[in-house]
């Protein structure tokens, strides 16, 4: 089943399934007709700050008995990864009970580098009009996967999988900084067992990449709010350093680049589906 703002890849009828779901919330770069009016930016800026070519990098994993949710609208429409109720005065002058100010919440105001995103601010109903649209269908349809398999399994596992600049950008945490290879987000141990954390870790470690857990990103909402390791359903947010796979000035893939952690996560995958965390 898929929409016109996400898609979903199945495992093939004869693969039985695992209980791994992966989901891939940031690749996307689409923008509805009915929102187009109001974007302020030229087709190429949407490509800025979009997890650029991570649908390749997680390309074919189904094999493997997996099933992966890719969302195909732009963060700067709506962002899967932030909460429904992320929304502040500056977006939404009449929301009626406003986030902390925030310029990149559920709806973007401005991008990483300061361009409007907007060209000008949302009524409320045009918010709740999007979240509807495009953040609600993503959310019930990865809680239904996840909650199949834990039906099936006992417990289900989520890989959330992102990709970050090479260097942190004026307006992150870090700016300036050489970031690691990879980074997975566990919350800081509240959205998995530790099993899966160290798997996790240890699977890219071992395999030569540069690995700093939960710096300097611990997880957004799609972790926060599906990983419940208390009810069996654990989440872990895997970033990706884009220089192992693209050109981050053209944003070209770049394939004999990306050979090497293309590999990778399909090895992390594998892995992944033979992990127990309730051992």
């Amino acid at each position: 089943m898929s929409s016109s703002t996400f898609r979903v890849h199945h495992p093939a009828d004869d693969v039985p399934l695992t209980p791994v779901v992966v989901s891939v919330p940031h690749a996307g770069t689409d923008v509805p007709l009915e929102d187009q009016p109001l974007l302020a930016l030229a087709p190429r800026a949407l490509l800025r700050d979009a997890d650029l070519h991570v649908e390749k990098v997680t390309a074919g994993v189904e094999r493997h008995g997996v099933t992966v949710m890719e969302a195909l609208v732009s963060r700067y429409v709506v962002d899967i990864n932030r909460a429904p109720d992320d929304v502040d005065r500056d977006v939404c002058p009449d929301v009626p009970r406003p986030a902390r100010p925030s310029a990149r919440g559920l709806c973007w105001r401005s991008t990483t580098d300061g361009t409007a995103v907007l060209r000008r601010p949302l009524t409320f109903s045009e918010v709740a009009d999007r979240r509807r649209r495009i953040h609600t269908p993503y959310h019930e349809r990865l809680e239904a996967l996840l909650e199949e398999r834990r039906g099936l399994f006992g417990y289900a596992i989520l890989l959330d999988m992102h990709s970050m600049p090479s260097q942190g950008r004026p307006g992150h945490t870090d700016p300036g900084a050489r970031r690691a290879d990879i980074v997975p987000g566990d919350v800081r141990g509240l959205s998995c067992g530790p099993g899966l954390s160290l798997l996790v870790e240890q699977h890219f470690t071992g395999l030569g990449f540069a690995v700093r857990p939960n710096d300097p990103y611990m997880g957004g909402y799609v972790t926060r709010h599906h990983g419940r390791p208390s009810r069996g359903v654990h989440a872990i947010q895997v970033e990706i350093n884009r220089d192992l796979y693209m050109d981050e000035t053209s944003y070209a893939w770049l394939p004999d680049r990306a050979a090497r952690v293309v590999d990778a996560v399909d090895g992390l995958v594998q892995a992944v589906c033979h992990f127990d965390p309730r051992r």
